[in-house]
């Protein structure tokens, strides 16, 4: 575009060609399933905001306008093409990349609409599969490393969340800004894992990598079940994982996930009454630093309670203190049961509890997927591959439980 508006012979050409190459390249990546979810609009950014931002400084300069030209560059710019803009238009683009660049190298895939997470993972878990299941949505893309049937690795290409559980009188630790940032980046660049980067850079010591691993995969884990709109997924089996998942195996098993994955989302279901359009301002009661005055409250709370002024939204805050949604949703929930906070849904949308039936509706489900594979028939095993596949690739996981239930017997 600055090419083009510069009137220099040959530029436009040489600037057609670096950015055909960088989408090239997004799109290679993309088939490969190596890219991550910031490189899109790292794309976009380079594009179209630092060109026509360039530009703006040009038109300002030469009208002989008063004031920075690079601060009235920004401010327009900035206007126009703001961060949820560039999110939308990564996510479309996404999508049409996604569409561009098959078929993918995986051995499964489908959306959530055809199959759900929690059967898609009870599935591979029976079958003792080896591999990795890349889970994608609009907002957020993670890799299930699975071992032998259990989930050794959970990767995800973005790591938002700065606030995660303490110990003993700490119930709260936070990732510091900078290096959440730079784990990030190095995850886009380099393709290292961001917990392993936060491992590395010293933020997790060696005896308790293991264990904050396994707490925190497993909330990625659920946040992928609670919400499960749009979500895609494409799964490849492996003879070998990376170094780093044998190395620091979690070993999460399925089905207590699944189990624990089923209460959350009966808990999200109440947080998403109270708060219909976690983009809309929440506002504090009246009375609030009189209710609180004689409440126990942590620092994490009163940093939450602090950003709860009216203008705030759910989105709002979580980006503000770095708490995962299930978290802030709960905290949120609990201080509008207080009377502390008026829920954007109304105060009758805190009067719902759910039945012991209703509860447990969900818990029976998962338990019938495991019951019902006995029913399925052998032949099936052609379509979903054999155990005695030479490639070991099959999701041959009929006969890998029958065999359980008969050593079992």
């Amino acid at each position: 575009m600055d090419s083009l508006a510069s009137g220099a012979e040959g530029e436009e050409s040489k600037d057609f060609e670096h950015l055909l190459g960088r989408v090239r390249e997004l799109v290679d990546r993309r088939a490969a399933q190596v890219n991550t979810k910031g490189e899109t609009k790292d794309l976009l950014r380079e594009v179209l905001f630092s060109r026509l931002n360039k530009g703006f400084q040009e038109f300002i300069q030469n009208g002989e306008l008063v004031g920075d030209a690079r601060k009235k560059a920004d401010f327009l710019v900035g206007s126009i093409l703001t961060g949820t803009v560039l999110d939308e238009i990564a996510v479309i683009l996404d999508r049409v990349l996604r569409d561009a660049a098959m078929p993918h190298d995986y051995h499964l895939a489908g959306r959530v609409e055809f199959i759900r997470l929690h059967e898609l993972l009870q599935l591979l878990s029976s079958g003792k599969h080896t591999g990795r299941l890349m889970v994608e949505r609009p907002d957020a893309q993670v890799d299930l490393h699975l071992l032998n049937g259990s989930i050794g690795f959970v990767d995800p290409h973005q790591f938002t969340q700065r606030m995660i559980r303490g110990k003993g009188l700490s119930p709260w630790r936070e990732i510091p800004e900078a290096l959440s940032a730079e784990a990030n980046r190095v995850r886009i660049e380099e393709g290292v894992p961001i917990l392993l980067t936060l491992k590395e850079r010293g933020y997790f010591k060696e005896e308790e990598f293991k264990n904050q691993l396994r707490a925190i995969g497993s909330e990625l884990v659920y946040d992928l079940l609670m919400r499960p709109k749009d979500t895609s997924f494409s799964y490849k089996a492996m003879e070998e994982v990376p170094e780093w998942v044998t190395k620091y195996n979690a070993a999460l098993p399925i089905m207590p996930l699944m189990l624990e994955g089923h209460k959350r989302i009966d808990d999200w279901r109440a947080i998403d009454k109270a708060f219909p359009d976690l983009d809309q301002p929440i506002t504090p009661a009246p009375d609030l630093f009189t209710q609180i005055a004689e409440m126990s409250l942590g620092v994490v709370e009163i940093k939450v309670l602090t950003l709860v002024n009216g203008e705030n939204s759910f989105t709002d805050v979580r980006h503000a203190v770095g708490l995962n949604r299930y978290d802030l949703g709960v905290m949120l929930l609990n201080f509008a049961h207080e009377g502390i906070i008026e829920p954007p849904g109304g105060a009758d949308t805190l009067d719902h509890e759910l039945s012991a039936e209703e509860s447990m509706e969900a818990v029976e489900e998962a338990l019938m997927v495991n019951e019902s594979l006995e029913a399925i028939p052998e032949s099936l095993d052609s379509i979903f591959g054999e155990d005695e596949d030479e490639q070991g690739f099959g999701l041959g996981f009929l006969g890998a439980a029958r065999e359980d239930g008969e050593d079992g017997a």
